[in-house]
């Protein structure tokens, strides 16, 4: 595939790793250190250029940061011809979708979602820390690490949609996120902070629990649909201080004056269902993929406990309002992710004892690897 001449270092490109909508990632061999890394090529001209410029921005502001305690990927260095910017990073495996591809996108049990939601939350506690909202969080921009040596180790990746929250509180209605997880206030066109992470957040949880994304919406209102039909209609003040509830919503006529979701356009009539599940509130996601047994026993009760705490958590990360919204520091210190909700009422379980070795072997960063899980 060539090399890359930058100063002093060569980098022999192997293969092409990925492709998105602004350019490729290959992996490379860097000569000097004789270390596999991943090299993401974007495009300078346009809005590529401006995309490249404000992911090396972002990148430079993360200089600084633990990536390993913080969960995000380690930035390497940058160069660039005229033509195009490269940013080099660490070589991580496998995003999570692409984990959940290979494997038929079985629904993942709930320990190894805690230990994946832990370190997410981390990340984006470093990124509050920072005032930097990530905008695109969703199971591609998840990394494993190296899944057979820190089984579900997992850092956040891809900051080119990334920004500073001071830089765009003003912004009126930013085109942000992924519409699959893309929080209320950016479909609604209300005042937005880093909270919209955690909406994102909130929805890849309950994707990988279902194993088929929790609002597939194939366009805001759809989206909004979905969404109305798990959380009921946003309250009516927020309707009223957003400035896109019309695209959506319209007045009961006289005499409530309360508001309805709008029916759907001409084009839309017979809107094509997405969803694998329909949910009518988001505790029905405790009722999918449990084994259902008539005489459970105690594994299987902590099991089904966790279950319970995970979707409590859930419902935490995803509210209309983002001021009732759980923040990235509060969600680290919830019983489903403490493991308080199960320790409590089954400690002496095998069950709690494996969602422990969990946690633990993602943070393992030794030589040697984790032992085993049986």
């Amino acid at each position: 595939m060539g090399t890359l001449v930058v100063g002093a270092e060569r980098y022999d490109m192997v293969a092409t790793v990925g492709k998105g909508t602004f350019g490729e990632v290959t992996q490379g061999w860097r000569r000097s250190t004789g270390e596999m890394v991943a090299i993401k090529i974007l495009k300078n001209e346009g809005h590529h250029g401006r995309v490249a410029k404000n992911e090396l921005r972002l990148l430079q502001a993360l200089r600084e940061v633990d990536t390993e305690e913080s969960h995000i990927i380690r930035f390497l260095e940058s160069f660039g011809d005229g033509a195009c910017t490269y940013l080099v990073f660490e070589l991580l495996e496998q995003n999570l979708f692409d984990f959940q591809k290979q494997n038929n996108f079985l629904p993942l049990p709930v320990r190894h979602i805690r230990t994946i939601t832990a370190q997410v939350l981390a990340a984006l506690v470093k990124l509050k820390e920072l005032s930097i909202i990530h905008a695109d969080l969703k199971p591609e921009n998840i990394m494993l690490v190296n899944h057979a040596r820190y089984p579900f180790r997992v850092k956040l990746i891809d900051f080119g949609s990334a920004s500073i929250f001071t830089e765009v509180r003003h912004v009126k209605e930013p085109y942000i996120q992924s519409r699959f997880y893309r929080a209320p206030e950016i479909l609604l066109g209300l005042p937005f902070c880093e909270k919209v992470d955690v909406w994102s957040l909130g929805c890849v949880v309950a994707e990988l629990h279902l194993g088929w994304p929790l609002y597939p919406g194939v366009n805001e209102y759809d989206q909004v649909r979905y969404i109305c039909s798990t959380l009921g209609l946003p309250r009516g003040e927020l309707l009223c201080a957003a400035r896109k509830t019309r695209s959506f919503f319209q007045r009961v006529p006289h005499p409530t004056g309360s508001w309805q979701l709008k029916p759907p356009s001409e084009e839309m009539a017979k809107p094509t269902e997405r969803r694998k599940y329909v949910f009518s509130s988001l505790d029905q996601l405790a009722a999918v993929n449990i084994r259902l047994v008539s005489y459970p026993g105690r594994e299987a009760l902590a099991e089904r406990c966790d279950l319970h705490g995970m979707v409590e958590l859930v419902k935490r990360m995803l509210t209309w309002d983002s001021h009732e919204r759980i923040v990235p520091s509060a969600a680290l210190k919830h019983p489903f992710i403490s493991l308080q909700q199960v320790k409590s009422s089954f400690e002496a379980t095998r069950y709690y004892q494996l969602c422990q070795e969990d946690l633990r072997a993602s943070r393992q960063l030794d030589s040697a690897p984790p032992e085993p899980v049986v």
